[in-house]
C-alpha cells in the first residue's frame, strides 16, 4: 500500500460515515446516459459514491471504482447492490476494449503528472466503445480556495503541498489532453460540495476513433 492509498483510507476511514451526496452536474446530459443504459458504467476515482448513488438511484448498472478500499466500503453501506473494483487507475484500467459507452471521472484525473495523465486519458478512450463519452469535471486554475498556485510548482499547475500532489487546468491543457477526441462540451463554474467554494471545469470528451 502506498503514502497515497494510506492517506486516503484514512480520510475515509474518518469520515464518520456520512452518506453519498450529489450535485444535478449530469442531469443535463440524461439523455446521453439514457441511451447507455444497457451498458455498466464506469464511475472511476468513485469516492464515496456521489454519481454512484445518483445513477443507482436511476436504475443504471455502475461500477465504482477507487484505490481505496475504505471508501469502497463505506460506498457499498450506503449503496448494497453497487458493484465495486478495487485499484489504482494509474497502473491501467481493468477493463477489455471497447467495454463502455460512458465512463465518469469527476475529480480524479487531477494528482498526476502530465505524461501520466496523459496515459490514463489513453486508458479510458481504450475502454469507451467508438462514439461513447467521457463525462469529466477537473479543478480549475482559479480554484484557489483548494490549492491552485499553493506549494512547489513540479510542472505547469501541478503542485505539491503538504506532501501531496494535484494538479489544476486552464482551457489550453484541456484542449491538449483531448485534441486526439471530440470535446462536445467545455463549462468552467464554481460547486458548493466543500467548506469553501470550488472552481472547476466540465468537460465532456467523445470518443469518434474505433481504436480508442
Amino acid at each position: 500500500m502506498n503514502r497515497e492509498t494510506d492517506k486516503w483510507n484514512a480520510a475515509y476511514k474518518n469520515s464518520l460515515n456520512t452518506p453519498p451526496s450529489y450535485d444535478d452536474w449530469l442531469n443535463k446530459h440524461m439523455a446521453i446516459l439514457q441511451e447507455s443504459k444497457d451498458y455498466p458504467i464506469i464511475d472511476l476515482g468513485c469516492g464515496k459514491g456521489n454519481n454512484t448513488l445518483y445513477l443507482s438511484e436511476r436504475e443504471f448498472s455502475v461500477i465504482a471504482c477507487d484505490f481505496s478500499e475504505e471508501a469502497l466500503s463505506l460506498l457499498q453501506k450506503h449503496i448494497p447492490a453497487a458493484e465495486t473494483r478495487c485499484f489504482d487507475f494509474s497502473d491501467g484500467l481493468p477493463f477489455p476494449d471497447h467495454y463502455t459507452p460512458i465512463i465518469i471521472a469527476d475529480l480524479s484525473l487531477h494528482y498526476f503528472p502530465w505524461r501520466q495523465t496523459n496515459g490514463i486519458t489513453g486508458e479510458i478512450f481504450r475502454v469507451l466503445k467508438p462514439g461513447g463519452y467521457l463525462f469529466c469535471r477537473l479543478n480549475s486554475v482559479k480554484d484557489t480556495n483548494h490549492g491552485a498556485g499553493c506549494g512547489e510548482l513540479l510542472e505547469e499547475n501541478f503542485y505539491r503541498h503538504n506532501g501531496h500532489c494535484k494538479r489544476f487546468f486552464n482551457r489550453e491543457q484541456i484542449e491538449e489532453l483531448f485534441k486526439a477526441k471530440k470535446i462536445r462540451s467545455m463549462e468552467e463554474y464554481s460547486i458548493d460540495r466543500y467548506t469553501h467554494r470550488k472552481m472547476l471545469w466540465e468537460v465532456i470528451v467523445q470518443n469518434l476513433s474505433v481504436n480508442g
